[in-house]
Formats: C-alpha cells, sequence, structure tokens
C-alpha cells in the first residue's frame, strides 16, 4: 500500500525528518516528517533534505535560519531570483501541483510586488504566473538519476512482477469478443462478452 503523500503542507509547528521511503513503481522520494505538535505525514521530497534534519514553513523571512540550518519551505515571496524551486502551488492552498516529479526544477524569473505575483520559467520551459504566496520549496525534486532509468529491455518490468497485457483485437474469436479479423466491434466488452461502454 503507497503512502499518502502530503500535498498541502502550510504547518507552522517545526518537523523532523526520520526516514525517506521511495514508491517503487512512481520512482518518487517522500519522508516521513513528525510535527512538533504531535502529527505524522509523509512530504515529497527534495534534495536539499537530510535526516534527521528540521522543515518548517517560515511565516517570515528567516528569522528561524540563526538556529536551523537548511530551511525547505519557502513563500514564493522570500525566494532570491533566479533560484531553484520546486513543488509549488499556483496560489496559497491549492495544493503542490507545478515541478513535482522527480529531479525537476522551475526557476524564479521575475517578482511582481504590485500585482503580488511571481514569474517562474518551469521545466517544459513554459513561463507561468503564480502568487507571490503560495508554497515552494528550494533545490529540486530528490532521485535527480531517474531520467538516466533506461526501459529498453523487453524483460523490464518482468523483474517487478507484472506480466504483459495481450488486446483483445489481437486475439481469436473464440478467446474475446473483439477477436478475430473484422474488427466490427460496435462497442468495447469483457473477454467473458459484458459491456463497459458506460463504466
Amino acid at each position: 500500500m503507497h503512502p499518502k503523500i502530503n500535498y498541502s503542507m502550510r504547518s507552522k509547528v517545526i518537523s523532523l525528518i526520520t526516514t525517506f521511503k521511495l514508491i517503487p513503481f512512481q520512482n518518487k522520494l517522500v519522508s516521513l516528517s513528525f510535527l512538533a505538535s504531535g502529527g505524522i505525514s509523509y512530504l515529497p521530497t527534495t534534495d536539499r533534505f537530510k535526516i534527521f534534519g528540521f522543515t518548517y514553513f517560515p511565516t517570515q523571512s528567516l528569522k528561524l535560519k540563526q538556529f536551523l540550518n537548511n530551511p525547505s519551505l519557502f513563500l514564493l515571496v522570500y525566494v532570491q531570483r533566479l533560484s531553484k524551486v520546486s513543488l509549488i502551488e499556483l496560489y496559497p492552498g491549492a495544493g503542490i501541483q507545478y515541478a513535482r516529479s522527480s529531479g525537476t526544477f522551475a526557476r524564479l524569473v521575475k517578482v511582481e510586488l504590485a500585482s503580488h505575483t511571481a514569474l517562474l520559467q518551469l521545466p517544459s520551459g513554459v513561463r507561468k504566473t503564480f502568487s507571490l504566496y503560495s508554497l515552494a520549496s528550494l533545490g529540486s525534486v530528490s532521485l535527480k538519476v531517474k531520467s538516466l532509468l533506461t526501459n529498453t529491455k523487453s524483460g523490464y518490468w518482468r523483474n517487478f512482477g507484472l506480466k504483459p497485457h495481450v488486446r483483445g483485437v489481437a486475439r481469436n474469436p473464440v478467446d474475446h469478443p473483439h477477436g478475430g479479423r473484422a474488427k466490427s466491434i460496435k462497442y468495447p466488452r469483457t473477454p467473458w462478452g459484458k459491456t463497459t461502454k458506460y463504466k
């Protein structure tokens, strides 16, 4: 069973990262964090997260930096220009939606204090406007080596216990309703002939 990742972490109390967990088929690394208020949460991880390190959500610029190193969660209004940011939400409370794949990051291009917006360049190269008070994390998302992973071997997914699926149209008529040379199916059906049209 996969852990439920908290993509809307806005707690103002300090939390301690105790362990990391790899979600195998999603290639995501999450960190188990214990909050000072007694809560437990799985957070998406960046390359700045360290085991037994502290994470917190500063409401003001960097007052806690005097006794805590490498704060990880920020509002975009406190991030320096041209910094690498990841795990970004579009507006406050929306939850993390952008730059959350393994190894990706965005760059803060411009800050507009008059309109309370920030212009970010996303990993795709598209520039998008975000709220200055939305949540972001410094650095890139963890597992940068995911891009080096190649899926060229025929038995790649067999090593994970998955078997290949044969399409219905590639079977014989006695094996599947879609089978046979004449591809005259009126609607998709299961191998036992029941409709899947409205499901």
